[in-house]
């Protein structure tokens, strides 16, 4: 049996099916559209609600008398989070490496009576004990709130560069003093239930080329600060990690007296390098990193303001963030904390890309076939 049909029919028969065709291939797209309108309006609503919280819910801790230690005030964070927590009525005392120097007599100066300016360099046993017996005795009424842990130094150099006493002065300030100080004012702030606030950097999440020395200090702290904050818990001590952008030139990286210091650094580091080191690299290496470590500089936060209002928030705040990382860039973007972000979502080697782009691109050719 024969079944014919009309060519009417056959036209019928090819729009319908491209009709359905049509039909299959938009169907996705349309429920998808649906699928990420709702994802938006979800996530949309939820940043909404946080924020709102945040402003409306967000309770403050009865400020007045209460005690602060704060270490390296001599100059940037330190300084100007004395300075902050000062006017708004707290008992500060500001750990400075010398009472005598210029950054303490700027201390001193715009007191208003309830800071006290005291010598204590974090690497020195007997300089934490001085303290804590001067707290102690300056704090009896209120007892010590916070601790905040923000003295630090600063380093740039290649790995094949840097000398290992350049690696453990680092640390000692960095990371050991971190912990030395902490150890010491535990028993206080247990007492307080009070919380500790220890500053890293968002090079404590993001490794650097010609970061190593100061990097591996951050990570330390970060980790440091993490274990702490899950042992005090059951004593209801808050631990607190401030992660602060690029705000070197905001904290004196530019001031002549750090320049000094730098250049000195890395006359050091050239002079101290074996001749292998000096062949493969050559000094216009070492020179263009220096340039570049200036220039990074010049590019950074101007102001300080943002890292002080969240290491204020992460004091006065009675349910203050885990983490602040505070950006610091005074481009649009702060470019580090920006991959910071988007890590988790990346392949490692296209981050290494990114940084190799970013930071080794424009540094001189090294002899990579050098043999000795």
């Amino acid at each position: 049996m024969s079944f014919s049909i009309s060519w009417k029919q056959s036209v019928g028969l090819h729009a319908f099916e491209a009709l359905y065709l049509g039909v299959l291939a938009v169907l996705p797209f349309v429920f998808t559209q649906r699928l990420v309108g709702l994802i938006l309006l979800i996530v949309t609503g939820t940043t909404i609600l946080y924020f709102l919280a945040k402003i409306y819910m967000t309770k403050k801790i009865h400020v007045k008398h209460q005690g602060v230690l704060i270490t390296g005030c001599d100059t940037g964070f330190g300084r100007g989070l004395a300075m902050r927590l000062d006017s708004l009525g707290f008992t500060v005392f500001a750990g400075v490496l010398n009472p005598m120097d210029e950054g303490a007599d700027i201390l001193k100066s715009s007191s208003t009576g309830q800071l006290h300016v005291l010598k204590l360099d974090v690497t020195k046993e007997e300089d934490i004990k001085d303290a804590l017996l001067y707290v102690e005795k300056h704090s009896a009424s209120k007892g010590l709130w916070c601790l905040v842990n923000n003295a630090a130094l600063n380093f740039v150099g290649d790995v094949e560069f840097c000398t290992m006493d350049m690696y453990r002065r680092v640390l000692e300030v960095n990371l050991l003093g971190m912990i030395q100080v902490t150890k010491t004012f535990l028993p206080l702030l247990r007492k307080s239930k009070g919380r500790v606030v220890n500053v890293t950097s968002a090079k404590g999440k993001l490794s650097l080329p010609s970061c190593s020395v100061y990097g591996i200090t951050k990570y330390g702290g970060e980790t440091f600060s993490d274990c702490l904050r899950l042992e005090m818990r059951k004593f209801g001590v808050k631990v607190v990690i401030i992660e602060p952008g690029n705000f070197g030139g905001a904290t004196g990286m530019l001031s002549s007296k750090t320049l000094s210091w730098l250049r000195n650094m890395f006359d050091e580091m050239w002079e101290k390098s074996s001749d292998d080191v000096k062949e493969t690299y050559g000094k216009d290496y070492l020179e263009a990193l220096y340039n570049g470590t200036v220039h990074s500089a010049s590019n950074s936060a101007k102001t300080i303001g943002n890292v002080i209002d969240a290491m204020e928030d992460a004091i006065t705040n009675e349910s203050p963030q885990i983490r602040y990382l505070v950006n610091g860039s005074k481009k649009l973007i702060d470019y580090n904390n920006f991959l910071i972000k988007i890590r988790p979502f990346i392949p490692d080697c296209f981050l290494d890309y990114l940084l190799d782009k970013e930071y080794n691109s424009g540094l001189p050719p090294v002899q990579a076939n050098h043999v000795s």
